[in-house]
């Protein structure tokens, strides 16, 4: 046998030209389930990847990966997924925070504040109030119950307003208003409509006269819980479980001489649980009152507990 390039004598058995090392054919075809590549006389097992030749032997070409691929696939998938989680909250944020500004108690409770004289002599006029947190309901018996807390920005100093307001025949009534100021001085509000003021006194309001045997007379019963027949329970508003709110609200009511509870207001308590207090004395029932035999109407206080949920 003689080599192709050179045509030296080739004794039997080798691979190579031992004069100009070109590689020689083999004479047979490999057996298919074992085929081998020849790259500068090494062995090597068959690859599936496609093989070309570079300078004297084969040469593997590197197998490509999809791993990087489907990393991107997997990051513009979150991408997507960020943006409109991200829309969805912007814009459920705006609907909330547009309903809220568009209520009829919003408004009122806004109003109160900007007209306060000790507000404005403290603050500045009002710039802006931030997104209020709260609820408020409406029935479609003219009754209803809202509460807010919010911040404030006056154009002397900022702080914050809860306010608390009540709904009777139509009309909105704020019935506990309370600005805290950034030093932490705090500024009371109330409605003109429920007891003909607007100043920063404190809000408990003085015992009623105890007029004795006349008619429509209204006397003074101190707590009331004792006396109820019925006292259901307040509901926990969502607005104060968020927050956290917990504690005791007290309540200011009139007792008729049915034993109905014809007025109610918050004297003291968390902002965000106070709505939810005057509802539930309102549904309290009580037995009539009797003075020198006559039924007459009691003034008095009923407590509410929130425990911390």
């Amino acid at each position: 046998m003689r080599c192709s390039n050179c045509g030296n004598e080739l004794p039997q058995g080798v691979r190579f030209c031992p004069k100009c090392g070109t590689p020689l054919a083999p004479a047979t075809a490999p057996f298919a389930g074992a085929q081998t590549t020849t790259s500068f006389g090494a062995q090597t097992p068959n690859a599936p990847a496609p093989q070309q030749f570079s300078g004297g032997g084969m040469v593997q070409q590197p197998r490509k990966s999809g791993c990087g691929k489907a990393l991107a696939i997997v990051l513009v998938v979150l991408l997507l997924l960020a943006g409109a989680v991200g829309g969805l909250v912007y814009y459920g944020y705006r609907a909330v925070n547009d309903k809220l500004r568009s209520s009829e108690a919003y408004t009122i409770a806004v109003n109160a504040l900007k007209e306060n004289y000790t507000v404005a002599e403290k603050m500045g006029a009002i710039k802006e109030t931030g997104f209020p947190l709260g609820s408020f309901t409406e029935n479609a018996d003219g009754t209803g119950n809202a509460a807010y807390h919010m911040s404030v920005t006056g154009t002397k100093t900022n702080g914050t307003y809860d306010v608390v307001m009540q709904r009777r025949e139509r009309k909105w009534y704020l019935t506990m208003g309370r600005v805290t100021l950034s030093g932490g001085e705090v500024v009371n509000l109330r409605s003109p409509e429920l007891d003909n003021t607007n100043d920063n006194s404190p809000q408990t309001p003085p015992p009623p006269p105890n007029v004795k045997g006349k008619p429509g007379a209204i006397i003074s019963g101190g707590v009331l819980d004792a006396k109820a027949v019925s006292k259901p329970d307040p509901a926990y508003p969502a607005a104060a479980k968020a927050a956290k709110a917990s504690g005791t609200v007290t309540v200011q009511v009139t007792v008729d001489e049915t034993g109905k509870v014809v007025s109610a207001r918050a004297v003291s308590g968390p902002p965000l649980l106070q709505a939810s207090a005057v509802a539930a004395a309102y549904q309290a029932r009580f037995q009539p009152t009797l003075l020198s035999g006559r039924p007459v109407k009691v003034n008095g206080v009923l407590t509410y507990n929130f425990p911390a949920q």
